[in-house]
């Protein structure tokens, strides 16, 4: 399994504990994501996982939470042009959510649960190529709310616990 990551900073702590664990920075953004993903799948098949920090909608989420994204959707897409694509790989035991791919924070949520910059990327270059994929997030921030009032560090902890504890084998 591949651990995609859009920053360094999301990845540190889990490739310090963890050197044996392919972990790869895909970028910030749909674009870096696509890119990335396509770059690997010029070559290798294995399972894709993106793990890293997301903005929620819902209140009823708690910073630090840690969730499965089971579908995404690109957010700026117009009536008619937008599509929902699908995980192929969930990982069990965690809270399951909606996500907007975004390309800036603060759109409307439209029935998702939290917003990200990457998932729709991964999700559709994975489901055209046949290879599976998966997506978890630690809940960082409310969208909208300031970036002095994010808990960046508690949603970083909280993603390196739960993929320390997850059963690889089993995804």
């Amino acid at each position: 399994m591949i651990f995609l990551f859009p920053t360094e900073v999301e990845a540190s702590r889990l490739r310090a504990l963890r050197p044996d664990l392919d972990i790869r920075i895909c970028g910030i953004g749909a674009v870096e994501t696509a890119t990335e993903v396509a770059r690997i799948l010029r070559t290798e098949r294995k399972p894709l996982l993106l793990c890293g920090i997301a903005g929620a909608y819902d209140h009823t989420l708690k910073k630090g939470d840690v969730v499965a994204v089971t579908e995404e959707r690109f957010a700026y897409l117009s009536t008619g042009y937008d599509r929902t694509y699908s995980a192929t790989m969930v990982v069990e035991g965690l809270l399951m959510v909606r996500s907007n791919t975004v390309s800036h924070c603060a759109m409307a949520a439209d029935g998702a649960d939290i917003e990200n910059m990457e998932g729709a990327a991964l999700f559709a270059l994975a489901q055209a190529e046949g290879v599976r994929c998966g997506e978890i997030r630690a809940i960082s921030n409310y969208v909208g709310e300031e970036r002095k009032d994010w808990n960046v560090e508690l949603a970083l902890e909280n993603i390196t616990n739960t993929i320390l504890d997850l059963d690889l084998e089993n995804i």
